[in-house]
């Protein structure tokens, strides 16, 4: 199968880039957002400056966008990182944040971000292709850059060197096996939920599908549109939706015509609010994802794997499809001495973003009781 991003990496061939050394040089994001913007108060933007991709390519002004919940102790070390996970943003894992749950802002300081690419139709994010104004020219994005610009938001901007966790789901769990390996001496512990150390070669395919679905929209222009080409987004991440849930799940709850037609209904609103040449960035970190690509490991994810430091909990849903329990169980295998929760949820791999209010109620609770073993 041919990849979406050959495709638009051969169709903007012709558009004029300037290469200094081997250093693509990318201009200014949008400008900072206005005071009366969407979110809350709470709602932060973090200009970190001058950014080097893993590609070599380099961002002049990046901005990180986050909120907080708690207080940061006078000694600086109650801080957990919380890691949004795919088409989401900073208030992802807010069913795992308050009062009596598994982190308490009494007790902690969590600093939850918005990753390189946000897609979320809002300009006060964090920097990507479509709010840079760079479209296309955007600099591919990994995992380590996604984890690099949350340490530098973190240790340059909130003058913070060390964290105490860093949790989340999906694309989140994802970073937080990175964060582990690139920053082994940054975080005490790392809690990933439904994510595997590399993307399996099944997900790998339907993630890469979906890209290329998204390009077949006419509105698309090889991911150089001026307006957003959202009918064929919506179409696009429909592909996604028979692996978020059970198999089980569909076939109880899906038992009619008219029940497929709402389910979808309920989806695409969900999507709708979605940028589709952020998105098609997003789809490409994940679906390339492979721990063992570190610099140091030469591809071999369990080496990679067992260079952690951090204390680990690893959360895996029986039912999930898009990452696999075999995953998890390897990755508890090479991380030493990890620990390891499966829990069965209907709704699969979603369950993991607060899907589940029993799978919820469990995992807190583990959490907590895990918080409690980390000094």
């Amino acid at each position: 199968m041919i990849c979406a991003l050959r495709i638009w990496r051969a169709s903007i061939a012709v558009l004029p880039v300037i290469v200094v050394a081997s250093l693509a040089v990318a201009g200014a994001p949008a400008p900072r957002p206005e005071k009366s913007g969407p979110h809350t108060p709470e709602h932060q933007i973090a200009s970190l400056g001058n950014f080097r991709f893993e590609s070599g390519e380099t961002i002049d002004e990046l901005k990180v966008s986050y909120v907080t919940y708690g207080k940061l102790n006078a000694a600086r070390d109650n801080a957990v990182l919380s890691l949004q996970h795919f088409t989401g943003d900073h208030h992802d894992n807010e069913f795992l944040i308050g009062p009596g749950k598994a982190f308490d802002p009494a007790k902690y300081f969590v600093i939850a971000t918005d990753f390189l690419a946000n897609a979320r139709l809002r300009q006060d994010l964090t920097t990507g292709p479509t709010n840079s104004g760079l479209k296309m020219r955007f600099p591919r994005i990994t995992a380590r850059d996604w984890v690099n610009a949350d340490v530098r938001l973190v240790k340059e901007y909130l003058g913070i060197n060390h964290v105490v966790a860093a949790v989340g789901a999906s694309i989140g769990g994802i970073n937080a096996f990175q964060l582990a390996v690139s920053y082994p001496d940054f975080v005490s512990a790392i809690i990933p939920i439904a994510a595997s150390p590399q993307t399996n070669p099944q997900t790998r395919m339907v993630l890469r599908h979906v890209r290329d679905v998204i390009a077949l929209d006419p509105g698309w222009y090889s991911g150089m549109y001026d307006v957003n080409p959202a009918a064929g987004l919506r179409i696009a991440l429909m592909e996604l939706s028979p692996w978020f849930q059970s198999t089980q799940w569909y076939m109880d709850a899906l038992t009619t015509s008219e029940k497929v037609r709402n389910y979808e209904a309920t989806w695409q609103g969900i999507w709708s609010g979605l940028d589709a040449r952020d998105i098609f960035y997003e789809l490409e970190g994940w679906s390339e994802f492979n721990i063992g690509e570190t610099p140091g490991f030469n591809g071999d994810v369990k080496t990679a794997l067992g260079a952690i430091k951090a204390r680990t909990l690893l959360i895996g849903v029986t039912e999930d499809q898009l990452s696999r329990r075999e995953e998890l169980q390897f990755a508890k295998n090479a991380i030493r001495d990890a620990a390891y929760l499966e829990l069965s949820s209907s709704a699969g791999h979603i369950a993991s973003v607060g899907r589940d209010p029993k799978f919820n109620e469990t995992i807190n609770s583990e959490i907590a009781k895990f918080m409690a073993t980390i000094k």
